[in-house]
């Protein structure tokens, strides 16, 4: 495992384990990354001067007449295994104007120019977080309420093992790989890096999963919520702000040994969360997660016991205080995520806000007016209402920028214009 800082070093790698091909990855406004790939024989001039590519690869939207390119970031370059263990360059580019300039609409240079002016400010963001997603037979029905039958189970573990080894390759950190249950979800927990490392690492990881799985014929889904029986997808994100080595978010001498500015941090998320969802939670199909009763954050608190909580306080103190939100799904685009949340936080803190009194127990065994009375209100429970919310925050249409806030928009309105003018299933069997 070798971390590549310059050109000279990924040409020499990619001669002496005679790769032949180097795939460039860029992230759309929808958080799928799109490819373009180059031959080794060219790939000096591709690292130096940039590769021109059609715009319409990119999913987003750029003034008129402006020609753009890929720009790829050396130190995201890895060296990954394919089918047959043939060996294959990765490497995560950015969109720029001809003369280097970053384009607006990319999302990486959006996210990396605003944690930029964080670190310019003497502050620095710390992320952990964790990745769930399904590895499915094709053959899988979701009304199907039994287990994977014992030769799909086989294949999901040989998946997840190689799995393991994958994401070594792409210096990908973890701190586990887990399945709780046979039927469950698989879970990355990834090591905490920076802001941008970790949108990185999250965006690598999903593509290396979608191509392990078709080593093994199943399909790997980020799908929020792929049937009604199953659990849902998450990501999660845990936060630390740091200045000059000392957590930000940790006081010993106030209540639950967090600082004001860490209260702050949890207010401005909660004065913005139900804009915040239509980006970390981008789907109608997101909203089938996020309902009462469930086990994803419906109400809007925070805790450090109850796990059904929008916003968790792990019990670690000291370097290791960290405020976790937990209502982003799997099918979101982390660049996004990480830039809302953020800029959300900070805009707490600079105000000074407050969240309200912690939930310090479990509500599980509650009613749920019980609920909604310790809470500041509910999530969004549709698309709708939060691109509604999204289309109102002038904080968010700010962070994000045009055409990015463009883009978000325009693809949620598709998505539920698509949606409420189909008819399905559940409306076919109960009306029909």
């Amino acid at each position: 495992m070798t971390q590549f800082t310059t050109i000279s070093e990924i040409i020499e790698a990619v001669e002496e384990q005679k790769i032949g091909v180097v795939k460039f990855h860029f992230s759309d406004s929808g958080g799928f990354f799109k490819e373009i790939s180059v031959p080794s024989s060219l790939l000096e001039n591709a690292f130096s001067k940039g590769l021109p590519f059609d715009i319409s690869l990119c999913g987003t939207f750029r003034p008129s007449g402006s020609d753009l390119m890929l720009k790829p970031d050396p130190r995201t370059f890895s060296i990954l295994r394919g089918d047959d263990s043939q060996k294959y360059g990765h490497v995560i580019c950015e969109l720029t104007f001809l003369d280097g300039q970053p384009f607006d609409g990319c999302v990486r240079s959006g996210l990396k120019l605003f944690v930029r002016k964080i670190y310019q400010s003497g502050y620095t963001f710390f992320v952990s977080s964790s990745l769930d997603f399904y590895f499915f037979d094709p053959a899988f029905k979701t009304t199907r309420e039994d287990k994977p039958d014992s030769r799909t189970s086989l294949k999901i573990k040989k998946a997840m093992n190689d799995l393991l080894f994958a994401l070594e390759d792409a210096d990908i950190e973890i701190v586990s790989l887990q399945q709780a249950h046979v039927s469950g979800p698989v879970s990355i927990v990834f090591k905490e890096g920076s802001v941008l490392r970790t949108a990185d690492n999250i965006m690598t990881a999903k593509y290396i999963v979608s191509d392990v799985a078709l080593r093994y014929d199943l399909h790997a889904s980020f799908m929020p919520k792929p049937a009604t029986c199953l659990e849902g997808l998450s990501i999660t994100y845990g936060f630390t702000l740091m200045k000059d080595e000392f957590n930000e978010f940790y006081h010993p001498n106030q209540e639950m040994m967090i600082s004001d500015k860490a209260r702050g941090f949890i207010g401005g998320i909660f004065n913005h969360i139900r804009a915040i969802c239509a980006v970390t939670n981008p789907t109608v199909n997101s909203y089938k997660r996020i309902v009462q009763k469930g086990k994803a954050p419906y109400y809007i608190s925070w805790s450090a016991v109850d796990q059904n909580s929008l916003i968790r306080l792990p019990s670690s103190r000291g370097r290791s205080t960290r405020i976790e939100v937990l209502n982003a799904d799997s099918s979101s685009n982390p660049y996004l995520s990480l830039l809302v949340l953020i800029a959300a936080g900070i805009s707490g803190i600079d105000d000074n806000l407050m969240p309200g009194a912690a939930v310090n127990f479990e509500t599980h065994d509650y009613s749920e007016s019980e609920k909604a009375a310790l809470s500041a209100g509910t999530l969004p429970s549709t698309l709708k209402e939060a691109m509604m919310a999204f289309k109102e925050d002038t904080l968010l249409n700010e962070a994000l920028r045009e055409p990015i806030l463009t883009s978000v928009y325009q693809k949620a309105s598709l998505e539920w214009n698509d949606y409420i003018s189909c008819v399905h299933s559940w409306e076919i069997e109960k009306y029909l």
